[in-house]
């Protein structure tokens, strides 16, 4: 009797194991491995190569947009067309040369006085934006550096707007290049449409290119128009950390569609066993 109790109980906590989806820890993803390959290989690893490959013209052809958006605002030849050696088989990197402004003294200053004031006034805030105040602390941070700079050795500032320009297509062509990697391990295994996943894919692979354009026209507006002093905070507050935040945005995204489609789905979310 105590035997068929006991054989009984444990067919019941095996059957309940089936049912039970209160937690994640002993759930697994159906799906095979020979087919996420299969889509890795076929659709994001020709994004990458891409990039890769035609390097040379696509920073050539940004250039030359950036070019024709900019000289309005600048005397006639100031801005030139340079390249420089990359990966030597495939060929050479395009980018912008400019004059760049430094800024006064005085200018620093006002800067140095405005960054202090938020810095102090920030963390009084209370609000429900705290990530957001966050962030912009680590900009504040970072521009009080850039202004102490400018005031105490504005001399020996190490960089140009070529410097900058360069590093911003380097920076591009690594973030182009890695971007359907990343999401395409992310997204590729997850119970969703091909087509869904395909057109993820290509959706932030072309909107990193086009707001990599759009920023670096931007930039290079902002540090020869109005001031190298915002360099710091082009380059460390504005620059990859904003790509990382959208890229895991438009994956938030994703999941929170895959899972409100296929939450109830028992086929989907199944035990491990």
């Amino acid at each position: 009797m105590p035997e068929n109790k006991t054989a009984k109980k444990d067919k019941d906590n095996k059957d309940s194991k089936l049912v039970i989806l209160y937690h994640r820890s002993y759930r697994k993803l159906p799906g095979s491995t020979r087919r996420f390959l299969f889509q890795f290989v076929f659709f994001a690893l020709p994004l990458s190569l891409l990039t890769i490959l035609f390097y040379p013209y696509i920073t050539e052809q940004i250039c030359i947009l950036t070019k024709n958006v900019l000289t309005p605002y600048f005397y006639e030849g100031s801005l030139t067309i340079f390249s420089r050696e990359y990966i030597e088989p495939i060929g050479p990197i395009y980018y912008i040369d400019l004059p760049e402004s430094f800024p006064t003294l005085i200018f620093s200053l006002f800067n140095a006085v405005l960054t202090i004031i938020g810095l102090i006034v920030l963390p009084r805030i209370n609000n429900s934006l705290k990530p957001f105040f966050i962030f912009v602390t680590f900009m504040l941070v970072v521009h009080l550096v850039s202004s102490l700079y400018f005031i105490v050795v504005p001399e020996h500032f190490p960089y140009t707007a070529a410097d900058y320009s360069v590093l911003y297509m380097l920076q591009e062509i690594s973030i182009w290049f890695f971007v359907p990697i990343i999401m395409g391990l992310a997204i590729l295994p997850l119970p969703a449409g091909v087509f869904l996943k395909i057109f993820t894919l290509v959706f932030i692979y072309v909107y990193s290119m086009v707001f990599g354009v759009v920023r670096y026209i931007l930039f290079l507006l902002i540090i020869s128009k109005v001031s190298m002093i915002y360099m710091g905070i082009l380059f460390f507050a504005l620059g990859p950390l904003i790509d990382f935040i959208y890229i895991t945005g438009t994956y938030t995204l994703f999941v929170n569609y895959i899972a409100q489609k296929t939450g109830d789905d028992f086929s989907v979310w199944r035990w491990q066993s």
